[in-house]
């Protein structure tokens, strides 16, 4: 470290990165009582540990960075030591995870180890990191489970697109049907229409027969059988343009049908995923659980 080699109190954070660690350290040593803050303003007295070492500025409740140490000034921890500390800590990123190490020091005097302290200090500086770790820990995993949840809410909306989808289709087909009732409807109309013309050209033809040929009469009645006769052909046209009309329709309920098929074999494969991604939140749920 940069005040040599001292005595370091050390704990590997799993799967952490520094940038993950270095905001938790810094709510993690804040969290004092109002009474150690309002102590921690007051002016240390009676530090047999001592020394001349001022010119690091005292921010007692700021973590401050110093090249790559985290540095923390007149920490109280009645827990270590009545007197006030300073912390310094060096985080190393390892496959495995994140090393944090930690030099404790009384404030602006001698780094605390083994010659100083007693056992029960030494052990209790030792708790106060493994805390943290358990901590920062917890925080990794709070990060996992909050992206594995996001993870299942966008599988979630895979499968609402999904059944949207279907619904669209389901509609398509609805409108489909119901157009094909009206072709079907327009249909009958038109051939009660010719039935009723084929009643009109029955009376007129035999009207016709009793006509003599080159008169004006018999020209008028020619031309009106004409006329039937086109206006027939119009309505078979309109049949034929109906019936393509619900051939086309039913081609769409075919293809509605046929996607709505594959939507339910989406979503129960879409489902399927969700459980999985689920399983996966319930195990780092499960996984932060155990990390004591």
């Amino acid at each position: 470290m940069s005040k040599g080699e001292q005595t370091a109190i050390t704990v590997l954070i799993p799967e952490a990165k520094p940038n993950d660690i270095e905001p938790v350290w810094k709510k993690y040593v804040n969290n004092r009582s109002i009474g150690e803050r309002v102590g921690n303003l007051a002016t240390q007295i009676g530090n047999i540990f001592k020394s001349d070492e001022k010119q690091v500025n005292r921010d007692k409740l700021k973590v401050e960075k110093i090249g790559d140490e985290l540095f923390v000034k007149s920490i109280e921890q009645a827990i270590i030591t009545k007197h006030s500390m300073d912390i310094y800590a060096r985080m190393v990123e390892l496959p495995e995870g994140c090393q944090f190490n930690t030099f404790f020091q009384y404030t602006d005097s001698a780094f605390i180890n083994e010659s100083n302290a007693d056992p029960e200090q030494i052990q209790n500086m030792k708790s106060y990191i493994r805390d943290f770790g358990v901590i920062a820990y917890q925080g990794v995993v709070d990060g996992q489970i909050k992206e594995a949840k996001k993870e299942v809410s966008r599988q979630e909306d895979v499968l609402k697109d999904i059944e949207s989808d279907s619904k669209k289709e389901e509609k398509i087909i609805a409108r489909c049907e119901t157009d094909i009732q009206e072709y079907n409807a327009g249909i009958f109309e038109v051939e009660n229409d010719i039935v009723r013309l084929d009643e009109a050209i029955t009376a007129n033809k035999v009207a016709f027969a009793t006509l003599t040929k080159k008169t004006p009469e018999y020209d008028i009645a020619k031309k009106a059988l004409k006329d039937l006769a086109k206006e027939k052909s119009k309505y078979f046209n309109k049949i034929k343009s109906l019936k393509s009309k619900i051939k086309s329709k039913e081609m769409d309920i075919k293809s509605a049908k046929g996607t709505i098929t594959q939507n339910d074999l989406k979503l129960n494969n879409q489902q399927a995923v969700i459980s999985g991604k689920q399983k996966i939140v319930d195990q780092l749920i499960e996984k932060k659980a155990a990390i004591q």
